[in-house]
């Protein structure tokens, strides 16, 4: 029976899993959105972060081939939809922007897709990550139960 992931770390532990598969083994694999941010709900999507490795064949990006493998590698597990994110494309989409916008003087969204997801996602098997803090912490707000009743005794 299928079932929905219910959290960050079943969703950090299924990118892990499929990050191991050989048919991936060009690409670093990520979490991004609600997963990541704590922000889920029972039917979210999963939000699968693709980047090309160093020296990797470029043909790979955006492949349909990858793109059905994880599709199918998921849904034999689970419920949620799944969004396939080529951080690459995003990055070359963003670079054309980045030229054309002051040509025709517009100025540029600092708030992008790719700025977005790049300073965003969780990376799995990646050395440089593991070392650093969790990245993920910057971005969850958390609430603190004895700052909020602290502030409403301030207020009285």
């Amino acid at each position: 029976m299928l079932k929905f992931l219910q959290n960050r770390d079943e969703a950090i532990d299924l990118v892990h899993s499929l990050s191991e598969c050989p048919e991936l083994s060009d690409f670093k694999l990520g979490l991004a959105g609600s997963f990541v941010q704590g922000l889920n709900k029972k039917a979210s999507p999963i939000d699968i972060v693709l980047k090309l490795k160093e020296d990797k064949n470029s043909d790979m990006i955006g492949s349909f081939y990858i793109n059905g493998f994880i599709r199918k590698y998921l849904s034999d597990f689970y419920s949620n939809k799944v969004h396939i994110i080529w951080l690459d494309l995003l990055e070359t989409d963003e670079e054309s922007l980045l030229e054309y916008m002051p040509k025709v003087g517009v100025e540029m969204n600092p708030e992008s897709a790719y700025t977005n997801i790049a300073s965003t996602v969780k990376w799995v098997n990646d050395e440089e990550d593991d070392s650093e803090s969790d990245r993920i912490a910057n971005v969850v707000t958390t609430w603190d139960e004895d700052e909020d009743s602290n502030a409403e005794e301030d207020d009285e």
